[in-house]
């Protein structure tokens, strides 16, 4: 009985060989083929293009799946596309067009390459995209790319991971479009500057600050709000100042001085520094007796606006902070 088992064993364990020598376990493997590189919904949103720079580049990234590289070159050709930009806004927004995600223009962007190729071996290559012109953005809307496979000229590709949509975010050195940025008043007034009905208020809020060019921020001119979206682009457009940084003080090298700007058609006038509040943006670090030390980005402003003609104006001495790193800046 024992020998029939032992018998029965060897055929058995006999044809495993025999099946395993006749199977490709080559068709085992993930195969190769191309993709744009995306997240979950298709979206590539993790490059920020530098408002420092005059010309910034970006890349749209086209990968190649399998256990194994190739040991052949793989063709990669792309062409404009606009059905996930459409179905983002319809998924998103449904029909209140007026918040739409745009499309990002063409004054802003160029792509001298539609056509590249992974070389053998490798496993991505990079679509270049220089941009230019973001000053001329909205920093109220959402900009995209959209770009997909050409299968007329592409070798293998994932059909489901053939459209991507490119995310245009741009910061310079005082905000970001990535993320909201809000520098908190400090040791602030807003006086009217009314004899009959005279008011200081001491903003404890915080305003946001939003990247325009490479040196300028736009901010709401006092503590008023934008209100809820319908009504928010007007009020921004009625409401809002620019601060241009321009260069460093004699005084102190950590210290730039600013120009303040109506944003669109608000009544604004730049004051003369007032002690602390002297126009301009500062790098202010404060350390404490145990030699550690906290940095902050200040804009230290003196200005006076009005919304109307007939209003009186109010005075502004604001010191807006915002907490960093320069460690995590450096990354």
């Amino acid at each position: 009985m024992k020998n029939s088992i032992k018998v029965i064993y060897g055929l058995l364990l006999g044809l495993a060989f025999t099946q395993c020598e006749s199977y490709d376990f080559e068709q085992e493997q993930y195969q190769n083929e191309i993709n744009l590189l995306s997240n979950s919904q298709l979206i590539y949103d993790r490059q920020v293009a530098d408002l420092s720079k005059s010309t910034d580049t970006i890349y749209m990234v086209a990968g190649l799946s399998g256990t194994n590289n190739s040991d052949q070159a793989f063709n990669v050709a792309i062409v404009e596309a606009d059905s996930l930009f459409n179905a983002y806004n319809k998924s998103n927004f449904d029909i209140d067009s007026a918040r739409f995600a745009r499309l990002l223009p063409e004054e802003c962007f160029s792509i001298p390459n539609f056509e590249m190729q992974i070389p053998a071996g490798e496993s991505q290559v990079k679509f270049p995209i220089y941009l230019q012109n973001l000053d001329k953005l909205s920093p109220d809307s959402t900009y995209f790319l959209n770009y997909r496979i050409d299968p007329l000229k592409t070798d293998a590709f994932n059909a489901d991971k053939a459209e991507v949509l490119l995310r245009i975010y741009k910061e310079n050195e005082f905000s970001t479009t990535v993320e909201n940025v809000f520098y908190n008043y400090t040791s602030s007034y807003i006086i009217k500057l009314d004899k009959n009905d005279p008011e200081t208020r001491r903003p404890t809020s915080s305003n946001q600050v939003f990247a325009l060019g490479g040196n300028s921020v736009r901010m709401m001119a006092g503590d008023e709000t934008f209100g809820n979206y319908n009504t928010a682009y007007n009020q921004i457009n009625a409401k809002s100042i620019k601060v241009v940084i321009g260069e460093q003080t004699s005084q102190n090298p950590l210290a730039r001085n600013v120009t303040i700007e109506p944003y669109n058609n608000l009544d604004v006038v730049q004051m003369t520094p007032d002690d602390m509040y002297n126009n301009t943006f500062l790098i202010n670090i404060i350390s404490t007796p145990d030699g550690r030390a906290t940095y902050y980005k200040e804009f230290r402003l003196h200005y006076k606006y009005r919304l109307n003609d007939t209003d009186p104006y109010r005075e502004v001495k604001a010191i807006l902070r915002l907490e960093y790193s320069p460690r995590a800046e450096l990354l």
